[in-house]
């Protein structure tokens, strides 16, 4: 914990008595009258068990004793790039594309001509004058 919180005597108090699973976790309670289950919700929020949690360790009370579940793990940061503009997001396949062809830009010189001189060909007649 980066800093020192001042917590309530409230919520000191409660760090003197063991919690129950109806503290911490969602309960499936059966009701007879209607014939059907549901859910009920934790006594503690997620918010209040790491309260707990934070007051424990700058009291020097081992979470564990008072049936805290463990703090989660931290999630690593994903990393996503800027969105950057279609012309910049673009440009490295461009680029590939204009050196492939670039490379291939002798044989097409070649064959323009070529068929150049067989337009050219055609049109001339074969009389002499």
């Amino acid at each position: 914990m980066a800093t020192h919180r001042v917590f309530s005597a409230k919520m000191l108090q409660k760090l003197k008595t063991p919690l129950t699973d109806a503290h911490v976790t969602p309960q499936l309670v059966f009701n007879e009258a209607k014939q059907k289950s549901y859910w009920r919700p934790p006594q503690l929020s997620l918010r209040q068990q790491n309260d707990l949690r934070k007051a424990c360790l700058q009291e020097g009370v081992d979470p564990m004793t008072l049936r805290l579940p463990a703090a989660p793990a931290a999630k690593p940061l994903r990393y996503k790039p800027n969105k950057l503009e279609k012309h910049e997001r673009n440009r490295e396949e461009r680029q590939a594309t204009i050196r492939k062809n670039l490379e291939k830009m002798p044989l097409t010189i070649k064959a323009w001509k070529a068929e150049k001189l067989k337009e050219l060909t055609k049109k001339k007649t074969s009389l002499p004058f």
